[in-house]
Protein backbone atom coordinates (compact mmCIF):
# COMPACT_ATOMS: atom_id res chain seq x y z
CA UNK A 1 0.00 0.00 0.00
CA UNK A 2 1.51 3.53 -0.50
CA UNK A 3 -0.08 7.09 -1.30
CA UNK A 4 0.10 8.31 -5.27
CA UNK A 5 3.37 8.35 -6.45
CA UNK A 6 5.38 6.65 -3.91
CA UNK A 7 6.09 3.97 -6.66
CA UNK A 8 4.03 1.22 -6.21
CA UNK A 9 3.65 0.49 -9.60
CA UNK A 10 7.42 1.11 -10.18
CA UNK A 11 7.99 -2.45 -8.44
CA UNK A 12 6.91 -4.41 -11.36
CA UNK A 13 8.50 -1.93 -13.97
CA UNK A 14 11.42 -2.10 -13.00
CA UNK A 15 11.30 -5.87 -12.54
CA UNK A 16 10.61 -5.38 -16.08
CA UNK A 17 13.81 -3.37 -16.85
CA UNK A 18 15.91 -5.59 -14.99
CA UNK A 19 14.88 -8.99 -17.02
CA UNK A 20 13.87 -7.55 -20.43
CA UNK A 21 15.04 -4.23 -20.49
CA UNK A 22 11.86 -2.83 -21.89
CA UNK A 23 8.54 -2.08 -19.12
CA UNK A 24 4.96 -2.95 -20.34
CA UNK A 25 3.95 1.16 -19.67
CA UNK A 26 6.31 1.75 -22.53
CA UNK A 27 7.91 4.60 -20.48
CA UNK A 28 11.40 5.39 -21.59
CA UNK A 29 14.72 5.04 -20.29
CA UNK A 30 15.12 8.64 -19.55
CA UNK A 31 12.06 8.94 -17.56
CA UNK A 32 12.27 5.48 -15.30
CA UNK A 33 15.45 7.46 -13.14
CA UNK A 34 14.42 9.34 -10.18
CA UNK A 35 13.16 12.76 -11.15
CA UNK A 36 14.66 14.62 -8.93
CA UNK A 37 18.15 13.05 -8.92
CA UNK A 38 18.86 12.22 -12.22
CA UNK A 39 21.62 10.32 -12.28
CA UNK A 40 20.58 7.18 -14.00
CA UNK A 41 19.94 3.84 -11.84
CA UNK A 42 21.08 1.14 -11.06
CA UNK A 43 18.74 -2.71 -10.59
CA UNK A 44 19.99 -5.77 -8.75
CA UNK A 45 17.58 -8.90 -8.66
CA UNK A 46 17.96 -12.39 -8.08
CA UNK A 47 15.62 -15.08 -9.10
CA UNK A 48 16.12 -18.90 -9.41
CA UNK A 49 15.06 -21.65 -12.07
CA UNK A 50 14.47 -24.47 -10.27
CA UNK A 51 16.50 -24.06 -7.16
CA UNK A 52 19.47 -22.80 -9.27
CA UNK A 53 20.13 -19.35 -8.32
CA UNK A 54 20.78 -16.13 -11.04
CA UNK A 55 21.75 -12.59 -10.15
CA UNK A 56 21.00 -9.63 -13.13
CA UNK A 57 22.82 -6.47 -12.71
CA UNK A 58 21.57 -3.64 -14.43
CA UNK A 59 23.51 0.06 -14.66
CA UNK A 60 22.47 2.76 -16.64
CA UNK A 61 24.31 6.43 -16.68
CA UNK A 62 23.70 9.19 -19.56
CA UNK A 63 22.15 6.44 -22.07
CA UNK A 64 24.66 3.74 -21.82
CA UNK A 65 23.53 0.53 -20.17
CA UNK A 66 25.64 -2.47 -18.74
CA UNK A 67 24.29 -5.69 -17.89
CA UNK A 68 25.53 -8.40 -15.88
CA UNK A 69 24.21 -12.22 -15.33
CA UNK A 70 25.70 -14.47 -12.80
CA UNK A 71 24.45 -18.20 -12.34
CA UNK A 72 25.46 -18.23 -8.97
CA UNK A 73 28.64 -17.07 -8.74
CA UNK A 74 29.86 -17.59 -12.38
CA UNK A 75 29.98 -14.82 -14.78
CA UNK A 76 27.32 -15.69 -18.05
CA UNK A 77 26.96 -12.32 -19.82
CA UNK A 78 27.72 -11.75 -23.16
CA UNK A 79 29.72 -9.55 -24.67
CA UNK A 80 26.53 -7.17 -25.68
CA UNK A 81 23.84 -6.14 -23.39
CA UNK A 82 21.96 -7.12 -26.08
CA UNK A 83 23.43 -10.76 -26.17
CA UNK A 84 23.05 -10.73 -22.44
CA UNK A 85 19.18 -10.36 -22.38
CA UNK A 86 18.95 -12.89 -24.70
CA UNK A 87 20.63 -15.17 -22.56
CA UNK A 88 18.74 -14.33 -19.89
CA UNK A 89 14.92 -14.67 -21.94
CA UNK A 90 16.29 -18.52 -22.55
CA UNK A 91 16.97 -19.20 -19.43
CA UNK A 92 13.23 -17.75 -18.26
CA UNK A 93 11.52 -19.27 -21.02
CA UNK A 94 9.55 -16.57 -21.50
CA UNK A 95 9.63 -13.38 -24.07
CA UNK A 96 8.57 -10.20 -22.63
CA UNK A 97 4.81 -9.99 -24.15
CA UNK A 98 3.68 -13.10 -22.12
CA UNK A 99 6.06 -12.48 -19.07
CA UNK A 100 4.48 -8.88 -18.71
CA UNK A 101 0.48 -10.39 -19.19
CA UNK A 102 1.60 -13.17 -16.51
CA UNK A 103 3.00 -11.32 -14.02
CA UNK A 104 1.00 -7.48 -14.13
CA UNK A 105 -2.39 -6.71 -14.33
CA UNK A 106 -3.89 -3.72 -13.80
CA UNK A 107 -7.48 -1.61 -14.91
CA UNK A 108 -5.57 -0.49 -18.11
CA UNK A 109 -2.91 -3.06 -18.66
CA UNK A 110 -4.35 -7.03 -18.22
CA UNK A 111 -4.43 -10.09 -19.61
CA UNK A 112 -5.19 -9.68 -23.48
CA UNK A 113 -5.87 -13.24 -23.60
CA UNK A 114 -9.54 -13.50 -23.79
CA UNK A 115 -9.97 -9.95 -25.75
CA UNK A 116 -7.09 -10.93 -28.06
CA UNK A 117 -7.84 -12.29 -31.55
CA UNK A 118 -8.58 -15.66 -32.13
CA UNK A 119 -5.43 -16.74 -33.94
CA UNK A 120 -3.31 -14.94 -31.39
CA UNK A 121 -5.15 -16.48 -28.77
CA UNK A 122 -4.13 -19.95 -29.91
CA UNK A 123 -0.16 -18.75 -30.39
CA UNK A 124 -0.31 -17.30 -26.83
CA UNK A 125 -0.81 -20.32 -25.65
CA UNK A 126 1.17 -22.56 -27.68
CA UNK A 127 4.05 -20.47 -26.64
CA UNK A 128 3.12 -20.44 -23.51
CA UNK A 129 2.81 -24.03 -22.69
CA UNK A 130 6.23 -25.52 -24.77
CA UNK A 131 4.04 -26.61 -27.53
CA UNK A 132 5.94 -24.47 -30.16
CA UNK A 133 7.90 -27.67 -29.56
CA UNK A 134 5.92 -29.38 -32.22
CA UNK A 135 6.30 -26.40 -34.64
CA UNK A 136 9.62 -26.54 -34.76
CA UNK A 137 9.97 -30.03 -35.44
CA UNK A 138 7.23 -29.00 -38.25
CA UNK A 139 10.14 -25.82 -39.68
CA UNK A 140 12.20 -28.68 -39.94
CA UNK A 141 10.57 -31.10 -41.55
CA UNK A 142 9.07 -28.19 -43.89
CA UNK A 143 12.66 -26.74 -44.55
CA UNK A 144 13.83 -30.68 -45.40
CA UNK A 145 10.87 -31.05 -47.47
CA UNK A 146 11.91 -28.18 -49.52
CA UNK A 147 15.46 -29.30 -50.20
CA UNK A 148 13.55 -32.64 -51.34
CA UNK A 149 11.08 -30.27 -52.92
CA UNK A 150 13.93 -28.73 -55.16
CA UNK A 151 15.79 -32.48 -55.64
CA UNK A 152 12.63 -33.59 -56.92
CA UNK A 153 12.20 -30.58 -59.47
CA UNK A 154 15.62 -30.93 -60.13
CA UNK A 155 15.23 -34.69 -60.64
CA UNK A 156 12.29 -34.34 -63.00
CA UNK A 157 13.91 -31.18 -64.97
CA UNK A 158 16.83 -34.22 -66.13
CA UNK A 159 13.95 -36.83 -66.70
CA UNK A 160 12.29 -34.70 -68.84
CA UNK A 161 15.35 -33.58 -70.65
CA UNK A 162 16.44 -37.23 -71.08
CA UNK A 163 13.17 -38.13 -72.55
CA UNK A 164 13.05 -34.90 -74.83
CA UNK A 165 16.61 -35.78 -75.82
CA UNK A 166 15.97 -39.49 -76.80
CA UNK A 167 12.46 -38.39 -78.40
CA UNK A 168 13.92 -36.01 -80.62
CA UNK A 169 17.14 -38.20 -81.53
CA UNK A 170 14.94 -41.32 -82.39
CA UNK A 171 16.97 -42.93 -85.54
CA UNK A 172 14.74 -44.41 -87.84
CA UNK A 173 17.85 -45.96 -89.79
CA UNK A 174 21.07 -46.58 -88.17
CA UNK A 175 22.61 -48.04 -91.31
CA UNK A 176 26.19 -46.61 -91.82
CA UNK A 177 27.15 -45.16 -95.70
CA UNK A 178 30.34 -46.78 -97.17
CA UNK A 179 32.56 -43.32 -98.60
CA UNK A 180 32.61 -43.31 -102.83
CA UNK A 181 35.50 -44.00 -104.26
CA UNK A 182 37.70 -40.95 -105.84
CA UNK A 183 38.02 -40.55 -109.72
CA UNK A 184 41.62 -41.20 -111.09
CA UNK A 185 44.33 -38.10 -110.80
CA UNK A 186 44.76 -35.83 -113.96
CA UNK A 187 48.31 -35.03 -112.71
CA UNK A 188 49.38 -36.30 -116.73
CA UNK A 189 46.49 -33.95 -118.04
CA UNK A 190 47.66 -31.44 -116.34
CA UNK A 191 51.84 -31.94 -117.37
CA UNK A 192 50.20 -31.86 -120.87
CA UNK A 193 48.07 -28.81 -120.44
CA UNK A 194 51.20 -27.10 -119.18
CA UNK A 195 53.35 -28.08 -122.19
CA UNK A 196 51.26 -27.25 -124.50
CA UNK A 197 50.35 -23.80 -122.62
CA UNK A 198 54.02 -22.86 -122.97
CA UNK A 199 53.88 -23.82 -126.49
CA UNK A 200 51.08 -21.75 -127.34
CA UNK A 201 52.67 -18.89 -125.35
CA UNK A 202 55.45 -19.48 -127.79
CA UNK A 203 53.73 -18.95 -130.56
CA UNK A 204 51.63 -15.93 -129.40
CA UNK A 205 55.22 -14.04 -128.27
CA UNK A 206 56.52 -15.00 -132.06
CA UNK A 207 54.12 -13.99 -133.80
CA UNK A 208 53.59 -10.72 -131.94
CA UNK A 209 57.67 -10.19 -133.35
CA UNK A 210 56.40 -10.61 -136.49
CA UNK A 211 53.75 -8.31 -136.35
CA UNK A 212 55.89 -5.51 -134.77
CA UNK A 213 58.99 -6.91 -137.32
CA UNK A 214 55.97 -6.26 -140.18
CA UNK A 215 55.55 -2.65 -138.88
CA UNK A 216 58.90 -1.11 -139.14
CA UNK A 217 59.52 -2.92 -142.37
CA UNK A 218 56.62 -1.06 -144.08
CA UNK A 219 57.70 2.11 -141.80
CA UNK A 220 60.98 1.58 -143.66
CA UNK A 221 59.67 1.66 -147.13
CA UNK A 222 57.87 4.45 -146.63
CA UNK A 223 61.64 6.81 -146.26
CA UNK A 224 63.22 7.09 -149.48
CA UNK A 225 67.09 7.66 -149.95
CA UNK A 226 65.85 11.28 -151.21
CA UNK A 227 64.19 12.25 -148.25
CA UNK A 228 67.38 12.59 -146.02
CA UNK A 229 70.29 13.12 -148.91
CA UNK A 230 72.03 16.85 -149.37
CA UNK A 231 72.35 18.52 -152.30
CA UNK A 232 73.73 21.72 -153.22
CA UNK A 233 74.66 24.25 -150.48
CA UNK A 234 72.87 21.65 -148.32
CA UNK A 235 75.86 19.48 -148.02
CA UNK A 236 77.54 22.83 -146.33
CA UNK A 237 75.37 21.93 -143.29
CA UNK A 238 73.68 24.06 -140.78
CA UNK A 239 75.03 28.03 -141.40
CA UNK A 240 75.09 30.52 -138.70
CA UNK A 241 73.84 34.20 -138.98
CA UNK A 242 74.74 35.61 -135.97
CA UNK A 243 77.31 38.11 -137.35
CA UNK A 244 74.37 39.14 -139.84
CA UNK A 245 71.83 39.79 -136.98
CA UNK A 246 74.31 42.08 -135.29
CA UNK A 247 74.94 44.27 -138.52
CA UNK A 248 70.96 44.23 -138.59
CA UNK A 249 71.11 45.62 -135.17
CA UNK A 250 73.99 47.98 -135.70
CA UNK A 251 71.98 49.37 -138.76
CA UNK A 252 68.59 49.83 -137.06
CA UNK A 253 70.48 51.65 -134.44
CA UNK A 254 71.79 54.09 -136.92
CA UNK A 255 68.30 54.77 -138.50
CA UNK A 256 66.76 55.24 -134.86
CA UNK A 257 69.95 57.56 -133.96
CA UNK A 258 69.63 59.70 -137.69
CA UNK A 259 65.64 59.75 -136.83
CA UNK A 260 66.78 61.53 -133.33
CA UNK A 261 69.17 63.87 -135.29
CA UNK A 262 67.24 65.16 -137.86
CA UNK A 263 64.46 65.94 -135.23
CA UNK A 264 66.83 68.09 -132.85
CA UNK A 265 68.21 69.92 -136.11
CA UNK A 266 64.81 71.17 -136.83
CA UNK A 267 63.79 72.17 -133.51
CA UNK A 268 67.17 74.83 -133.71
CA UNK A 269 66.01 78.13 -134.16
CA UNK A 270 67.72 81.37 -135.49
CA UNK A 271 69.97 80.78 -132.35
CA UNK A 272 71.80 78.23 -130.26
CA UNK A 273 70.48 77.12 -127.04
CA UNK A 274 73.45 77.12 -125.82
CA UNK A 275 76.15 79.38 -127.44
CA UNK A 276 73.65 81.79 -128.32
CA UNK A 277 75.22 82.34 -131.62
CA UNK A 278 72.85 82.72 -134.45
CA UNK A 279 72.46 79.55 -136.99
CA UNK A 280 73.44 79.21 -140.21
CA UNK A 281 70.58 77.66 -141.91
CA UNK A 282 72.45 76.00 -144.82
CA UNK A 283 74.53 74.49 -142.60
CA UNK A 284 71.49 72.68 -140.94
CA UNK A 285 70.16 71.21 -143.89
CA UNK A 286 73.01 70.08 -145.08
CA UNK A 287 73.27 68.14 -141.54
CA UNK A 288 69.77 66.89 -142.33
CA UNK A 289 70.91 65.79 -145.48
CA UNK A 290 73.87 63.85 -144.34
CA UNK A 291 71.51 62.37 -141.25
CA UNK A 292 69.32 61.33 -144.05
CA UNK A 293 71.86 59.83 -146.00
CA UNK A 294 73.24 57.87 -142.98
CA UNK A 295 69.82 56.36 -142.75
CA UNK A 296 68.87 55.20 -145.83
CA UNK A 297 72.19 53.42 -146.78
CA UNK A 298 71.23 51.22 -143.37
CA UNK A 299 67.86 50.84 -143.99
CA UNK A 300 69.01 49.60 -147.48
CA UNK A 301 71.68 47.25 -145.63
CA UNK A 302 69.01 45.90 -142.66
CA UNK A 303 66.74 44.79 -145.80
CA UNK A 304 69.36 42.67 -147.58
CA UNK A 305 70.46 41.72 -144.43
CA UNK A 306 67.31 40.40 -143.15
CA UNK A 307 66.84 38.78 -146.76
CA UNK A 308 69.79 36.80 -146.85
CA UNK A 309 69.17 35.63 -142.70
CA UNK A 310 65.11 34.24 -144.36
CA UNK A 311 67.08 32.16 -146.61
CA UNK A 312 69.79 30.81 -144.29
CA UNK A 313 66.74 29.56 -142.06
CA UNK A 314 64.81 27.94 -144.72
CA UNK A 315 68.31 25.90 -145.82
CA UNK A 316 68.82 24.99 -142.24
CA UNK A 317 65.27 23.83 -141.53
CA UNK A 318 65.58 21.55 -144.64
CA UNK A 319 68.89 20.33 -143.63
CA UNK A 320 67.41 19.61 -140.04
CA UNK A 321 64.45 17.59 -141.40
CA UNK A 322 66.40 16.02 -143.68
CA UNK A 323 69.11 14.85 -141.03
CA UNK A 324 65.75 13.61 -138.98
CA UNK A 325 64.42 11.50 -141.26
CA UNK A 326 67.89 9.88 -141.77
CA UNK A 327 67.80 9.13 -138.08
CA UNK A 328 63.83 7.82 -138.12
CA UNK A 329 65.24 5.68 -141.22
CA UNK A 330 68.31 4.43 -139.15
CA UNK A 331 66.16 3.54 -136.39
CA UNK A 332 64.34 1.62 -137.93
CA UNK A 333 66.46 -0.24 -139.92
CA UNK A 334 68.34 -1.12 -137.19
CA UNK A 335 65.11 -2.72 -135.54
CA UNK A 336 64.05 -4.60 -138.70
CA UNK A 337 64.92 -8.62 -137.82
CA UNK A 338 65.45 -9.84 -141.31
CA UNK A 339 65.41 -13.06 -140.58
CA UNK A 340 61.87 -13.39 -138.98
CA UNK A 341 59.37 -13.85 -141.54
CA UNK A 342 56.75 -12.04 -142.96
CA UNK A 343 53.54 -14.57 -142.38
CA UNK A 344 52.49 -15.05 -138.79
CA UNK A 345 52.11 -18.92 -137.41
CA UNK A 346 48.66 -20.75 -137.20
CA UNK A 347 48.40 -21.59 -133.44
CA UNK A 348 44.59 -22.48 -133.38
CA UNK A 349 44.99 -26.19 -133.64
CA UNK A 350 47.72 -25.90 -130.71
CA UNK A 351 44.63 -24.05 -128.86
CA UNK A 352 42.16 -26.47 -129.65
CA UNK A 353 44.17 -28.94 -127.95
CA UNK A 354 44.45 -26.35 -124.73
CA UNK A 355 40.94 -26.04 -124.49
CA UNK A 356 40.06 -29.92 -124.73
CA UNK A 357 42.31 -30.52 -122.08
CA UNK A 358 41.26 -28.03 -119.64
CA UNK A 359 37.33 -28.78 -120.49
CA UNK A 360 38.47 -32.32 -119.19
CA UNK A 361 40.61 -31.29 -116.52
CA UNK A 362 37.01 -29.58 -115.46
CA UNK A 363 35.26 -32.10 -115.57
CA UNK A 364 37.66 -34.04 -113.46
CA UNK A 365 37.89 -31.74 -110.86
CA UNK A 366 34.28 -31.18 -110.57
CA UNK A 367 33.16 -34.97 -109.96
CA UNK A 368 35.96 -34.73 -107.41
CA UNK A 369 34.30 -31.84 -105.72
CA UNK A 370 31.17 -33.72 -105.81
CA UNK A 371 32.68 -37.37 -104.57
CA UNK A 372 34.45 -34.97 -101.73
CA UNK A 373 30.81 -33.76 -100.91
CA UNK A 374 29.29 -36.61 -100.96
CA UNK A 375 31.55 -38.18 -98.31
CA UNK A 376 31.77 -35.41 -96.02
CA UNK A 377 27.97 -35.63 -95.83
CA UNK A 378 28.33 -39.57 -95.37
CA UNK A 379 30.88 -38.90 -93.11
CA UNK A 380 28.78 -36.52 -91.12
CA UNK A 381 25.55 -39.04 -91.42
CA UNK A 382 27.96 -42.02 -89.59
CA UNK A 383 29.13 -39.91 -87.39
CA UNK A 384 25.71 -38.61 -85.77
CA UNK A 385 24.46 -42.09 -86.11
CA UNK A 386 27.82 -43.26 -84.17
CA UNK A 387 27.43 -40.17 -81.55
CA UNK A 388 23.58 -40.50 -81.21
CA UNK A 389 23.79 -44.27 -80.39
CA UNK A 390 26.75 -43.90 -77.84
CA UNK A 391 24.53 -41.04 -75.95
CA UNK A 392 21.28 -42.84 -76.22
CA UNK A 393 22.72 -45.94 -73.88
CA UNK A 394 24.16 -43.12 -71.38
CA UNK A 395 21.16 -41.04 -71.27
CA UNK A 396 19.26 -44.48 -71.04
CA UNK A 397 21.50 -45.73 -68.37
CA UNK A 398 20.91 -42.13 -66.71
CA UNK A 399 17.47 -41.96 -67.15
CA UNK A 400 17.44 -45.59 -65.09
CA UNK A 401 19.73 -43.83 -62.29
CA UNK A 402 17.02 -40.48 -62.49
CA UNK A 403 13.95 -42.47 -61.93
CA UNK A 404 15.74 -44.69 -59.43
CA UNK A 405 16.37 -41.50 -57.27
CA UNK A 406 13.05 -40.22 -58.17
CA UNK A 407 11.05 -43.46 -56.57
CA UNK A 408 13.23 -42.73 -53.74
CA UNK A 409 12.81 -39.20 -53.14
CA UNK A 410 8.79 -39.28 -53.86
CA UNK A 411 8.78 -42.00 -50.71
CA UNK A 412 11.25 -39.80 -49.05
CA UNK A 413 8.80 -36.68 -49.73
CA UNK A 414 5.28 -38.96 -48.93
CA UNK A 415 6.75 -39.41 -45.19
CA UNK A 416 7.88 -35.88 -44.71
CA UNK A 417 4.72 -34.43 -45.75
CA UNK A 418 2.99 -37.34 -43.08
CA UNK A 419 5.30 -35.68 -40.22
CA UNK A 420 4.40 -32.14 -41.90
CA UNK A 421 1.23 -32.94 -41.36
CA UNK A 422 1.34 -34.71 -37.89
CA UNK A 423 3.51 -31.70 -36.25
CA UNK A 424 1.41 -28.80 -37.93
CA UNK A 425 -0.59 -26.69 -36.18
CA UNK A 426 -3.70 -28.83 -37.37
CA UNK A 427 -1.90 -32.28 -36.33
CA UNK A 428 -0.27 -33.13 -32.79
CA UNK A 429 -0.20 -29.58 -31.89
CA UNK A 430 -4.03 -29.21 -32.27
CA UNK A 431 -4.18 -32.56 -30.49
CA UNK A 432 -2.37 -31.16 -27.52
CA UNK A 433 -3.36 -28.12 -27.43
CA UNK A 434 -7.00 -29.66 -27.27
CA UNK A 435 -5.96 -31.50 -24.02
CA UNK A 436 -4.43 -28.53 -22.80
CA UNK A 437 -7.55 -26.32 -23.16
CA UNK A 438 -9.74 -28.97 -22.09
CA UNK A 439 -7.75 -28.33 -18.76
CA UNK A 440 -7.48 -25.21 -18.67
CA UNK A 441 -11.23 -24.85 -19.62
CA UNK A 442 -12.06 -26.87 -16.48
CA UNK A 443 -9.69 -24.88 -13.88
CA UNK A 444 -10.56 -21.49 -15.51
CA UNK A 445 -13.99 -22.57 -14.41
CA UNK A 446 -13.42 -23.70 -11.13
CA UNK A 447 -11.95 -19.83 -10.61
CA UNK A 448 -14.90 -18.61 -12.12
CA UNK A 449 -17.30 -20.48 -9.69
CA UNK A 450 -15.47 -19.16 -7.15
CA UNK A 451 -15.29 -15.66 -8.05
CA UNK A 452 -18.86 -15.24 -9.39
CA UNK A 453 -20.87 -17.16 -7.47
CA UNK A 454 -21.29 -19.56 -10.45
CA UNK A 455 -22.64 -17.32 -12.66
CA UNK A 456 -20.25 -17.34 -15.41
CA UNK A 457 -19.13 -19.97 -17.54
CA UNK A 458 -16.19 -19.86 -19.72
CA UNK A 459 -15.85 -22.66 -22.62
CA UNK A 460 -12.75 -22.89 -25.61
CA UNK A 461 -12.79 -24.24 -28.85
CA UNK A 462 -9.56 -25.15 -30.79
CA UNK A 463 -10.59 -25.07 -34.74
CA UNK A 464 -7.29 -25.41 -37.27
CA UNK A 465 -5.43 -22.43 -36.49
CA UNK A 466 -7.52 -20.85 -34.03
CA UNK A 467 -8.82 -21.25 -30.28
CA UNK A 468 -12.37 -19.48 -29.88
CA UNK A 469 -13.99 -18.43 -26.89
CA UNK A 470 -17.62 -18.76 -25.66
CA UNK A 471 -18.33 -16.92 -22.29
CA UNK A 472 -21.55 -17.25 -20.56
CA UNK A 473 -23.76 -15.54 -17.87
CA UNK A 474 -25.37 -17.80 -16.44
CA UNK A 475 -26.42 -19.69 -19.24
CA UNK A 476 -26.44 -16.69 -21.82
CA UNK A 477 -23.94 -16.03 -24.49
CA UNK A 478 -22.51 -12.94 -23.39
CA UNK A 479 -19.69 -10.79 -25.48
CA UNK A 480 -16.54 -10.16 -23.29
CA UNK A 481 -16.42 -6.45 -23.98
CA UNK A 482 -19.96 -6.05 -22.92
CA UNK A 483 -18.67 -6.70 -19.07
CA UNK A 484 -18.04 -4.06 -16.57
CA UNK A 485 -15.04 -3.38 -15.03
CA UNK A 486 -15.97 -5.42 -12.02
CA UNK A 487 -16.67 -8.33 -13.90
CA UNK A 488 -13.91 -8.37 -16.64
CA UNK A 489 -11.47 -8.30 -13.69
CA UNK A 490 -13.53 -11.69 -12.05
CA UNK A 491 -12.65 -12.98 -15.39
CA UNK A 492 -9.14 -12.14 -16.35
CA UNK A 493 -8.18 -13.07 -12.72
CA UNK A 494 -9.73 -16.29 -13.26
CA UNK A 495 -8.13 -17.39 -16.43
CA UNK A 496 -5.26 -16.09 -15.80
CA UNK A 497 -4.51 -17.87 -12.36
CA UNK A 498 -5.90 -21.08 -14.28
CA UNK A 499 -3.24 -19.88 -16.88
CA UNK A 500 -0.27 -20.55 -14.02
CA UNK A 501 -1.47 -23.36 -12.46
CA UNK A 502 -2.08 -25.24 -15.55
CA UNK A 503 1.90 -23.46 -16.35
CA UNK A 504 3.35 -25.05 -13.60
CA UNK A 505 1.95 -28.54 -14.27
CA UNK A 506 3.16 -28.98 -17.60
CA UNK A 507 5.24 -25.74 -18.60
CA UNK A 508 8.77 -24.78 -18.37
CA UNK A 509 8.05 -21.67 -17.41
CA UNK A 510 6.85 -21.13 -13.86
CA UNK A 511 6.71 -17.84 -12.31
CA UNK A 512 5.87 -17.46 -9.02
CA UNK A 513 4.95 -13.83 -8.93
CA UNK A 514 1.80 -11.80 -9.81
CA UNK A 515 0.92 -8.08 -9.25
CA UNK A 516 -2.79 -7.29 -9.00
CA UNK A 517 -2.45 -3.48 -9.06
CA UNK A 518 -5.44 -1.39 -8.17
CA UNK A 519 -7.73 -4.17 -9.29
CA UNK A 520 -9.81 -4.39 -6.20
CA UNK A 521 -10.54 -0.51 -6.80
CA UNK A 522 -13.08 -2.06 -9.78
CA UNK A 523 -14.42 -5.17 -7.53
CA UNK A 524 -17.56 -4.83 -4.81
CA UNK A 525 -16.63 -6.00 -0.65
CA UNK A 526 -17.77 -9.51 -1.80
CA UNK A 527 -15.45 -10.12 -4.84
CA UNK A 528 -12.39 -8.78 -2.90
CA UNK A 529 -12.91 -11.43 -0.41
CA UNK A 530 -13.02 -13.90 -2.65
CA UNK A 531 -10.30 -12.79 -5.05
CA UNK A 532 -8.17 -13.11 -1.41
CA UNK A 533 -9.28 -16.49 -0.65
CA UNK A 534 -9.26 -17.56 -4.09
CA UNK A 535 -5.27 -16.10 -3.68
CA UNK A 536 -4.66 -17.91 -0.40
CA UNK A 537 -5.19 -20.89 -1.60
CA UNK A 538 -2.90 -21.39 -4.53
CA UNK A 539 0.11 -22.70 -2.95
CA UNK A 540 3.68 -21.17 -4.36
CA UNK A 541 2.09 -18.06 -5.92
CA UNK A 542 3.42 -14.89 -4.48
CA UNK A 543 0.47 -12.28 -5.23
CA UNK A 544 1.09 -8.91 -4.28
CA UNK A 545 -2.00 -6.57 -4.36
CA UNK A 546 -1.43 -2.67 -4.83
CA UNK A 547 -4.06 -0.63 -3.43
CA UNK A 548 -4.05 3.09 -1.74
CA UNK A 549 -4.75 1.78 1.57
CA UNK A 550 -6.87 -1.47 1.28
CA UNK A 551 -5.83 -4.16 3.37
CA UNK A 552 -6.61 -7.44 4.70
CA UNK A 553 -6.18 -9.29 8.16
CA UNK A 554 -5.05 -12.31 6.45
CA UNK A 555 -2.96 -10.61 3.93
CA UNK A 556 0.71 -8.97 5.03
CA UNK A 557 1.10 -5.58 4.62
CA UNK A 558 3.88 -4.16 2.79
CA UNK A 559 3.86 -0.25 3.07
CA UNK A 560 5.48 2.02 0.25
CA UNK A 561 7.23 4.93 1.67
CA UNK A 562 8.38 7.99 0.37
CA UNK A 563 11.28 10.41 2.00
CA UNK A 564 13.36 13.30 0.18
CA UNK A 565 12.28 12.06 -2.89
CA UNK A 566 13.45 8.11 -2.18
CA UNK A 567 10.87 5.22 -1.66
CA UNK A 568 11.65 2.64 0.67
CA UNK A 569 9.91 -0.58 1.55
CA UNK A 570 8.46 -1.14 4.96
Amino acid sequence: VGTNGTGKSSIPLVIEEALFNKNSKGIKKADIQNRAYNKGYNIFLDFSVETKPYRVEVRRSRGSIKVKLFSGKEDISSHTATNTYKTLEGILGLDFKTFSQLVYQSTSASLQFLTATDANRKKFLVDLFGVDEYTKYYDVFRDITKGITTELNELTGTSNTIVKWLCDNKLSNTTLLSKLNLPENSDEDEKALRSLTVDFENIRQKNQKINENNTYRQLLLNISPADFTLTGKEEDGIQSYDDIMADIGANKRIVQDSVKEIAHLESLEEECPTCHQKVNPGVIQNLKNQSQARSQRAESEVVHDEVVVARIKRLNSIIENKEKKQREFEDLFTRVDYELPSTVLDGEELKGKIDELKSSINRTKAQLREIIDENTQREQHNTRIQVILEQTGEFEKELEGVKESLLEQEKVATNLEVLKRSFSTNGLVAYKLENLVKELEDLANEYLAELSDGRFNINFVVANDKLNVDLSDNGSSVDILALSSGELARVNTATLIAIRKLMSSISKSRINVLFLDEVLNVLDEMGREKLVEVLLAEEGLNTYIVSHGWTHPLLEKIEVVKENNISRLE
